[in-house]
């Protein structure tokens, strides 16, 4: 015989029991959530990643190639600087080929002149001096051309040295290994431009002025020492 409370209490344990069945079902589908969630967020971490491997790709292939355009056009204006170096110095030779020819002319003006006797004097000395004037003014040429020369051949190399600085600047490496690089630059340089070897002072103190910016801008050199810089390059 069925005790009557047990048959009472079974309507109450099977609510009970699909409590708990009902309990681990909203568990299970809170985990599965949070693992959908999880799985997710880690396709999203590793596609960020690769974009960002990407994106440091790209940056670099774009460094190498902004470095060697760079490279390209300061070799393409060192080379039309040293074309244009040597046209004025031909021309400045040839100047002075044309003053010695003027001199020559004057000289034979000037003993025609004593061979012809005073009656034609002044018809051969208004020659020579016009001999001598055209002698002068050749000679002014090529003193000119030759000052442009040296000038355009100078002004070649300062421009060589900040485009190949800037080309080491933007680079790759240690600000130190950077600035070791742009010191050999700068002082290969010097010895073409230095007033004691054939150089001149304004174009001495550009390529100074170029080597202190790249030092300032890479980082090896401080605007306390630009004062005493200026009173050297300036003195």
């Amino acid at each position: 015989m069925v005790n009557n409370m047990e048959i009472n209490n079974a309507p109450n344990m099977m609510n009970i029991n699909n409590s708990v069945i009902n309990l681990a079902r909203a568990e299970q589908n809170r985990i599965d959530a949070r693992i959908q969630q999880l799985q997710k967020a880690a396709e999203n971490a590793k596609k960020a990643e690769n974009n960002a491997r990407q994106a440091a790709e790209n940056a670099k292939k774009a460094e190498n190639n902004a470095a060697k355009k760079a490279a390209e056009n300061a070799k393409k204006a060192a080379e039309n600087a040293k074309k244009a170096a040597k046209k004025a110095e031909n021309n400045a030779r040839q100047a002075a080929v044309d003053r010695s020819k003027a001199e020559a002319a004057a000289a034979r003006a000037e003993a025609r002149a004593k061979r012809e006797g005073s009656s034609s004097s002044n018809t051969a000395n208004n020659a020579a001096k016009k001999a001598n004037a055209n002698a002068k003014k050749a000679a002014a040429n090529a003193e000119k051309l030759a000052a442009n020369a040296k000038k355009l051949a100078a002004n070649a190399i300062i421009k060589n040295v900040e485009n190949k600085l800037k080309v080491i600047k933007n680079g790759p490496g240690s600000k130190e290994n950077k600035n070791k690089e742009g010191t050999k630059v700068y002082r290969k340089a010097t010895k073409k431009v230095h007033p004691n070897r054939g150089g001149n002072k304004v174009s001495f103190q550009k390529l100074g002025k170029a080597f202190y910016n790249f030092q300032k801008e890479i980082g090896t050199r401080d605007d306390s020492e630009l004062k005493d810089f200026n009173e050297t390059w300036t003195a």
